[in-house]
């Protein structure tokens, strides 16, 4: 059977759930395509950046199936990922560097379940080093409960 046929034959048996899910990734390789240098896994999880200024963004994670647990709350690894991402994107952008930086490390703290029809993840710099550039973030929801909190280190690559 080849892909096609595949696919064709797993939408036809899919529930609503499912249809949603294969919509999200259909949606997801679309803006990859468009938008090379988007990520996968950020095009997947449909991250959105706002850049507030040199030292403050925004990145916002919209809730969908793809994000739930076994519990059904979102994934604290998902959480994670939306805390890295942002994290290493304002650290790739800070001032004096110019190659992107890559985490050295990373430690959130799960303060309230991952409930939400979104999820505000507010990146800032605490120190830009001349080799590391030290973070901290915080993952709300649209109504400001605070849902983790992070910590991060990232190094500075080189030209």
């Amino acid at each position: 059977m080849d892909i096609k046929d595949e696919l064709n034959r797993f939408i036809s048996e899919s529930s609503e759930q499912e249809k949603e899910v294969i919509q999200i990734f259909l949606n997801s390789l679309k803006a990859k395509r468009e938008n090379t240098k988007l990520t996968h896994i950020a095009s997947l999880l449909q991250l959105q950046t706002t850049v507030i200024d040199e030292k403050t963004l925004e990145m916002e994670m919209p809730n969908s199936p793809l994000l739930d647990n076994s519990i059904g709350i979102v994934h604290g690894g998902l959480t994670a990922t939306l805390l890295d991402t942002a994290l290493g994107t304002l650290a790739s952008h800070v001032p004096g560097n110019k190659k992107g930086a890559v985490t050295v490390e990373l430690k959130v703290d799960y303060l309230t379940p991952g409930i939400g029809k979104k999820f505000i993840c507010r990146a800032a710099v605490i120190h830009n080093g001349r080799q590391l550039v030290r973070m901290e973030g915080k993952v709300r929801n649209e109504k400001e409960n605070l849902i983790a909190s992070a910590t991060g280190t990232f190094f500075k690559l080189p030209e």
